[in-house]
C-alpha cells in the first residue's frame, strides 16, 4: 500500500513537471508567490533527498529539536514525509494560489500565508498536549490547508472536481481533512486542522477584500486534459490524490 502511494506521488510530480514544461504560456503566467512556492517545496525535497536537509521524521519534528536547529525548522515548513504528500501539496498549491493571488495581490497573499502558518504554530503550542505536539510541528500541511480554507471562504459557492466528484469549494478543506484522517490516522490530520483554524481566525478578524474577484481556472493543456463528466477544474482534478496531503 505504501509503495503504491509513493508511486502515485511520483506520478503526480511527473505530471506537474510535464504540465509546466509543455505549457509555456501557463508557466510564464504563474504569479510570483505561486511560482516561488512551487520552487521552494521542490528544492527542499531535493535537498532532503541529497542529505542537505534532515527528513521530515518524527524525531526531526520534535519541538525541542526545531528550536535548536534552523535546518530542522526549515524542514518542518517545507518537507513532507512522502512523495504522495508532496505531489498532492504542489497540485493543490497551484490550484488555490492561481485563484487567490490575482485577487488578493502577491504581497497580501504572502503576508496572509505567513500569518496563518505562524497562527497554526501558536495554536499548536496553546492547545496541543506536549506529548502530541510533534505531530503538529510539520507546518507544510498547515500552510496548505490554511490556503485551501481561504480559497473556500473567498468563493464558497464555486465547485471543484475531486476524484470525479463535484463539490462546493467550501467543503474542499473538510473533505481532504477527512481523507487524511482515514488514510494516515487522526494524528496526521492535526496539522491540517490547525491550518484551517488559523485561516478561519484570520478571516474572522481581518477578512478578505469584498471586491476581490477570483479569476476562472486557467484552461488545461490539451494533451493533458482528462475527460470527466461535466465541466470541472482540471488542475484540481489532477490533485485528486490529495487525500494523502499531510502524509
Amino acid at each position: 500500500m505504501l509503495a503504491l502511494r509513493e508511486a502515485a506521488g511520483a506520478a503526480l510530480l511527473l505530471q506537474l513537471a510535464r504540465l509546466l514544461i509543455v505549457d509555456s504560456a501557463r508557466r510564464a503566467s504563474l504569479p510570483p508567490v505561486t511560482a516561488v512556492g512551487l520552487l521552494c517545496y521542490s528544492f527542499a525535497a531535493a535537498a532532503a533527498a541529497l542529505g542537505a536537509l534532515p527528513p521530515a521524521s518524527a524525531a526531526t519534528l520534535e519541538p525541542s529539536a526545531l528550536a535548536a536547529s534552523p535546518a530542522r525548522l526549515l524542514a518542518s515548513l517545507l518537507l513532507y514525509r512522502s512523495l504522495a504528500g508532496l505531489g498532492c501539496h504542489l497540485w493543490l498549491w497551484l490550484a488555490a494560489c492561481e485563484r487567490l493571488e490575482p485577487a488578493l495581490g502577491s504581497r497580501r497573499l504572502l503576508v496572509v500565508l505567513l500569518l496563518c502558518t505562524g497562527g497554526a504554530a501558536a495554536l499548536a503550542a496553546a492547545t496541543v498536549p506536549p506529548v502530541q505536539r510533534r505531530y503538529a510541528s510539520s507546518l507544510a500541511p498547515a500552510t496548505l490547508f490554511a490556503l485551501l480554507q481561504l480559497w473556500a471562504q473567498s468563493s464558497p459557492e464555486s465547485t471543484v472536481t475531486l476524484v470525479s466528484v463535484r463539490l462546493q469549494t467550501r467543503r474542499l478543506p473538510w473533505a481532504l481533512l477527512a481523507a487524511v484522517a482515514i488514510l494516515d490516522g487522526v494524528t496526521a490530520a492535526l496539522s491540517p486542522l490547525l491550518g484551517i483554524g488559523a485561516a478561519a481566525i484570520y478571516h474572522a478578524l481581518v477578512g478578505l477584500p469584498h471586491n476581490a474577484v477570483l479569476p476562472p481556472p486557467p484552461p488545461p493543456t490539451p494533451s493533458l486534459r482528462r475527460q470527466v463528466a461535466g465541466e470541472g477544474d482540471t488542475t484540481t482534478e489532477h490533485a485528486s490524490g490529495a487525500a494523502a496531503a499531510a502524509g
